[in-house]
């Protein structure tokens, strides 16, 4: 932003990465540690597994203890979860790619989680396939510190996978 009025205060609404990994061989998962802001946007980009299994998000390491809900628009509420399912149990070898939003991540208050993926089809003539989930992490003592993207069984993600991270200034 380069006007004249506001100008500091939009500067401050920019977004800024704060994490990024790509995965320089095939894994199970990928993750990443940022600081903690208020405010993330997530990007997950991936190509098709080694087989089939789900993609899980985690927030800080955390797999135990039903730190998550969440539901697919239009299907039935999972609670009392170990993670939030992006693809809502679709169980595919296929690469997608997903957009999540974190609003309030603050360590006092539950973290409502939007996300949008969509499957990395391979023809136009596959018909496209999308979900949104809409979730939230329910700790109460920990801001975001680490995100992780799990794959349910051993089938690995492939070179080139990558977890990008933005937050605005604040």
């Amino acid at each position: 932003h380069r006007g004249d009025d506001f100008t500091q205060v939009l500067r401050n609404q920019d977004l800024q990465q704060i994490g990024r990994t790509v995965l320089g061989t095939a894994a199970t998962s990928i993750s990443v540690s940022i600081p903690p802001k208020r405010f993330l946007k997530i990007f997950i980009s991936w190509g098709a597994k080694t087989g089939v299994s789900n993609d899980f998000l985690r927030f800080n390491n955390i797999s135990t203890g039903e730190a998550y809900t969440f539901i697919n628009s239009g299907a039935a509420a999972r609670t009392s979860r170990n993670e939030i399912d992006v693809r809502d149990a679709a169980n595919l070898a296929l690469g997608g790619f997903t957009v999540i939003e974190v609003a309030n991540n603050l360590s006092s208050i539950v973290k409502p989680v939007t996300i949008h993926t969509v499957d990395r089809i391979t023809s136009a003539a596959t018909a496209q396939t999308f979900y949104q989930i809409f979730g939230t992490f329910v700790n109460t003592t920990l801001p975001i510190t680490r995100i992780d993207l799990v794959s349910s069984d051993a089938d690995t993600y492939p070179v080139n996978t990558e977890l990008l991270v933005f937050s605005s200034k604040e």
